[in-house]
């Protein structure tokens, strides 16, 4: 009898274990679903906002920009795959992509505002099904964001890490993590407000919150190819309707139950940063409290009109649709908006009131501030081999020669051939005015790469940034038209000059009679 009652008890115990564990892996499985991140796996040091993308006790295997290393713009840490990768801090998605990112196979990058300045991280080398996250979602600092692997140009197991001024995807450059990585491992906080001075808790909240929207509704922009003014006018919208804030509504109860930066009583149906409504065709509520898609539906709809030739005020009220005695207030915020612009995407708007087309702008007909203008109007465009021509994007993107095209075309009316140009084939390569060296370089000036005669790339100078040449190019498969340092191109052979404020008349010579491969970009 005995023996059978210490049976049961033994039997009874397994039981209750067994159970247990299986409430365990419930409770897992739930929060991999909510979070999209692993559960169980130890989090990341988080100071002062600011989260270290791996474990702190994991040493860098490769450093940021070494001597040996010229051009890695990045550390990399030597761990198994499968690690779980944390956000550096509070942040938009901008980029997930788990397969065919040139360079790194995998990739996740996520756009911040950090001491008040808009900065990007990114995260790379992840395998097929190794990216936890989708564009447009927010992430928290110490979200698990990936898991890390050894895709794409890997030569072992590890994460590959990069931090940006800016946006990593148009215009940004790329800056030493090093200092912000040691600032967590000492456990310095380091937070400030966006005038860079340790400020209210709740105004600091606010500013963030303010840019990281903004930051959003400038990359979905940029994105879809809006002009620089086009953005603008998204910007001074959402100042006007939620000051740049995602709001949640007592009156749409579920939109509380979404990701907000404060809820609002309410008088009507509109949510989100652009205040819009679910019942008016810009989505469901879900969708409408993600900024990414409101910006969306309202560039959509801003795109579809003339808004070209219109005040600011003017092109918002069209598609926002205010009463009479309130269409005015757009204009208001337009000085503001151009502020925050300038701040984030890190160079004034092109264009002016009333008239941004690239080819008529402010900056004059023919000028390489026309051909500039136009070059950026299309970043965020993808990498199409073969893609472009005079009128614009062809099979929904550029390749580096497609882009230089219509940018030359747009701005001066000169055509170009759809070929960089070597040594057997002419092309853009042999034509305009030659310029001696980078430092004789005009914004609008075509800047070229490759080997002796033969060009394999191609793009637009547009000034320099911190005394660093920058240019507008499309770099290739798997990426986007954005804006670089001239070094991102390889080996500099050639500088030519199109616009027609050049001492030489620009030549124009037929295309091709067939088509010819661009190179090895």
């Amino acid at each position: 009898m005995t023996a059978v009652i210490a049976l049961y008890r033994y039997r009874r115990a397994i039981l209750i274990t067994i159970l247990l564990l299986m409430l365990v892996l419930a409770q897992c499985s739930k929060a991999n679903d909510k979070n999209k991140s692993n559960c169980g796996q130890t989090p990341s040091v988080s100071v002062g906002g600011l989260s270290y993308p791996v474990d702190t006790s994991t040493p860098i295997t490769s450093g940021y920009r070494t001597a040996d290393r010229p051009d890695h713009r990045g550390v990399d840490w030597g761990v198994p795959v499968g690690t779980p990768v944390h956000a550096l801090a509070d942040g938009t998605v901008t980029a997930a992509q788990d397969t065919g990112v040139s360079g790194f196979g995998g990739w996740v990058v996520i756009s911040h505002v950090i001491d008040g300045k808009a900065m990007s991280t990114v995260y790379g080398h992840m395998n097929p099904g190794g990216v936890l996250v989708t564009v447009g979602q927010q992430v928290k600092a110490g979200d698990v964001v990936a898991n890390s692997g050894n895709s794409g140009q890997s030569t072992g197991p590890h994460l590959h890490f990069e931090l940006w001024n800016g946006d990593r995807l148009a215009r940004g450059t790329d800056t030493d993590p090093t200092p912000i990585l040691d600032r967590i491992k000492n456990g310095q906080t380091g937070t400030t407000t966006a005038s860079g001075q340790a400020g209210n808790q709740q105004a600091a909240a606010v500013t963030t919150a303010q840019d990281r929207n903004a930051s959003t509704v400038i990359a979905v922009g940029q994105q879809l190819g809006a002009a620089d003014e086009a953005i603008v006018i998204a910007l001074a919208v959402g100042l006007v309707e939620s000051e740049l804030r995602n709001l949640a509504s007592d009156a749409v109860p579920e939109s509380r139950g979404y990701p907000n930066d404060g809820v609002e009583p309410g008088d009507h149906a509109s949510i989100g940063i652009m205040q819009q409504q679910a019942d008016m065709g810009y989505g469901t509520v879900a969708e409408i409290m993600d900024p990414a898609h409101a910006a969306t539906e309202f560039y959509k709809r801003l795109l579809a009109t003339s808004w070209q030739n219109k005040s600011v005020t003017e092109a918002a009220a069209d598609v926002q649709k205010p009463r009479a005695d309130l269409r005015g207030k757009y204009g208001a915020r337009e000085a503001e908006a151009r502020t925050r612009f300038s701040r984030l995407a890190g160079h004034a708007a092109i264009g002016g009131k009333g008239n941004c087309n690239p080819a008529n702008g402010n900056s004059g007909t023919g000028t390489g501030n026309a051909i500039v203008a136009a070059a950026r109007s299309q970043i965020g465009r993808p990498y199409v081999w073969g893609g472009g021509d005079t009128n614009g994007p062809t099979s929904g993107g550029f390749d580096c020669s497609g882009l230089t095209l219509y940018a030359v075309y747009t701005g001066t009316g000169t055509s170009l051939p759809h070929f960089t140009g070597d040594s057997t084939h002419p092309g853009q390569l042999q034509q305009g005015q030659a310029v001696t060296d980078i430092n004789a370089a005009q914004p609008g000036d075509l800047v070229f790469f490759g080997s002796g005669s033969d060009a394999t790339h191609v793009g637009i100078y547009t000034g320099t940034t911190g005394g660093v040449p920058q240019m507008v190019h499309a770099p290739t498969e798997g990426q986007n038209v954005t804006e670089a340092p001239v070094s991102a191109g390889g080996s500099l052979i050639s500088i030519r000059r199109f616009a027609q404020s050049a001492t030489t008349t620009t030549t124009t010579a037929p295309a091709p009679a067939a088509a010819l491969p661009e190179g090895a970009r």
